[in-house]
């Protein structure tokens, strides 16, 4: 797969493409892809996932990176995807313009894909009425794809977002397709832990992504693309720190191995439990005990 980040120099041949900011890459976000799939398949088109990330220039988390995009586009098997860059010059280019210069021009689509919501261009004007018209003029197909609703509730981005904010995991990972993870590297913290017998992986995230509420998670943990069973805190640790620094425990059922520095993949389950102060280390261990039986089922 071709890797276009931040950039507008590319230029392509018979393409079928699928526009939208794609964060996440949740199940409507999968029906766009499975359209431009088909279309390559039967037609010989370059496929293209054309990507408008707005996080930089809202400071707004995102559900998953760039280079987690990367990852599922790729088990996806397009052959493109393009993180268009996002700023004052390409916010202020009319919709007109992008369809001529950048879907025509430098794509040369014969097939675009994209939601029944999407939106484009300077003040947000374009629209899939304009990608209609212009599709009459330039030759290409346009398909838009209706919404996808998962318990009757529409599969957006926002709402995935929502559930994480909530620790409803369980119902963000339905509206993805997927389990919601994270991918970092695991980093020497105050080894506490060890201290009560749960020795734990800290993570550190990218700092654009979006972690869900402060609790404890049943997850599992890829090491070396090996999986295991785990619990997950994430959050201030109150009982043994005084910190205003939120972070992500791992404890890794069963595994004594050394990962400091590697790079590792935590995918949420379920929620357990809010995170809370005990009185004192007993108590915590009392209750970690308890988590981890809890996970276990």
């Amino acid at each position: 797969m071709n890797i276009f980040d931040e950039t507008t120099d590319f230029k392509f041949k018979d393409t079928a493409v699928t526009l939208g900011k794609f964060d996440g890459i949740h199940i409507g976000h999968k029906k766009l892809i499975s359209r431009i799939l088909e279309a390559g398949k039967q037609y010989g088109y370059e496929t293209i996932l054309f990507s408008f990330d707005t996080s930089k220039m809202t400071g707004i988390k995102s559900i998953t990176t760039k280079n987690e995009r990367n990852l599922i586009c790729e088990q996806c098997e397009i052959d493109n995807i393009i993180h268009y860059p996002v700023n004052s010059e390409t916010m202020s280019m009319e919709p007109e313009e992008f369809i001529e210069n950048i879907l025509v021009g430098k794509l040369d689509a014969r097939l675009v894909v994209t939601g029944d919501d999407f939106r484009f261009g300077k003040n947000r004007r374009g629209d899939i009425e304009m990608l209609r018209r212009y599709s009459e003029i330039y030759g290409y197909e346009l398909s838009i794809e209706k919404s996808v609703k998962v318990d009757n509730i529409r599969a957006s981005s926002t709402n995935i977002k929502e559930y994480l904010k909530n620790g409803d995991v369980e119902n963000a990972s339905k509206m993805l397709g997927y389990q919601y993870f994270i991918i970092g590297e695991v980093e020497k913290g105050q080894q506490i832990g060890r201290t009560i017998n749960t020795r734990t992986a800290n993570l550190i995230p990218n700092e654009n992504k979006i972690v869900p509420v402060n609790g404890v998670y049943k997850t599992a943990i890829y090491v070396n693309e090996k999986k295991y069973k785990s619990i997950t805190n994430i959050g201030l640790c109150p009982t043994v720190r005084n910190s205003e620094e939120i972070t992500i425990e791992t404890h890794i059922f069963d595994f004594e191995e050394n990962i400091y520095g590697r790079t590792v993949k935590v995918e949420f389950e379920k929620f357990i439990r809010k995170e809370k102060k005990f009185n004192n280390i007993d108590e915590l261990k009392s209750q970690i005990a308890l988590d981890i039986l809890s996970a276990n089922l």
